[in-house]
């Protein structure tokens, strides 16, 4: 009798651990992010010998970590002179994982456009 019980437990514990494992979203913390686009923005600024461009990138909510790290590689592949962030920044608004990036979209050129 007790041996079921315990059986029970288990199950239902592995099941409550699969849950939590399975459902959350993989995000940054805000400071952290905003760190991150920081670091990246002063590296392309000490780069092209420019100052980091105002108004500064702000980050109101946590991103997810696929769009934030999309976010600061482009910042870092900018072209010189470095006065505006990448369309691709944009991204780290967005609530919603938007999923792949389609085969069309030319991600190597759109991530070097900045937005002035």
């Amino acid at each position: 009798m007790i041996l079921k019980y315990i059986k029970i437990l288990i199950l239902l514990a592995s099941f409550a651990i699969f849950m939590q494992c399975a459902a959350q979203e993989d995000r940054v913390p805000v400071n952290e992010a905003q760190s991150q686009v920081y670091a990246a923005a002063k590296f392309a600024a000490e780069k092209c010998g420019t100052p980091i461009p105002n108004p500064p990138l702000i980050i109101v909510n946590p991103p997810l970590k696929r769009n934030l790290d999309l976010c600061s590689v482009s910042i870092t592949r900018v072209g010189c002179p470095f006065v505006g962030y990448p369309i691709a920044c944009t991204l780290i608004y967005l609530q919603k994982d938007p999923g792949n990036i389609p085969w069309y979209a030319n991600f190597n050129e759109l991530s070097k456009q900045q937005i002035k």
